[in-house]
């Protein structure tokens, strides 16, 4: 059974060895990682980030992190292991997300899953980075959720 649980600084795993897990399980994802275990322990350790996680017993199989001001939330990352996606790992994480916030996210325009994914989740494009990811080279689709939507 899938355990979902928001993570907080001082829990009972602490960010330096939160973060080594996450850059493993992004790897496992993506195969190149887009964050070193460094820049997750800074972002877990941001005052303004959260962090939720989704663990099958003792294996973390999923996680979210996400920025948020007085009037709205950013996705900075979600990935769940490709051996759990399509169990509703990530429709799971985003309940984690504040209701009473605009929700915004970019998203490389290749990765269909996730562009299927979110606009399921109410998301529409707002906007395109151009050549906004490297390796390779490619836009960045901005999207949005807005409060009243899911």
């Amino acid at each position: 059974m899938i355990e979902m649980r928001k993570w907080s600084d001082g829990s009972d795993v602490d960010a330096a060895a939160l973060a080594k897990e996450l850059e493993l399980l992004l790897l496992a994802v993506y195969e190149v990682s887009p964050w070193t275990a460094d820049q997750v322990e800074e972002v877990l350790r941001s005052d303004v980030n959260s962090c939720a996680l989704a663990a099958d017993e003792s294996q973390l199989v999923g996680f979210l992190v996400w920025q948020e001001t007085d009037f709205e939330a950013e996705v900075l990352q979600i990935a769940v292991l490709p051996n759990y996606q399509g169990q509703k790992i990530a429709t799971a994480l985003f309940d984690f997300l504040p209701a009473d916030k605009e929700i915004f996210l970019e998203v490389r325009e290749s990765n269909r899953p996730a562009l299927l994914f979110y606009k399921k989740e109410k998301f529409e494009e707002i906007a395109r980075r151009k050549a906004y990811y490297h390796a390779p080279v490619e836009d960045a689709i901005v999207m949005k959720r807005e409060i009243h939507e899911r």
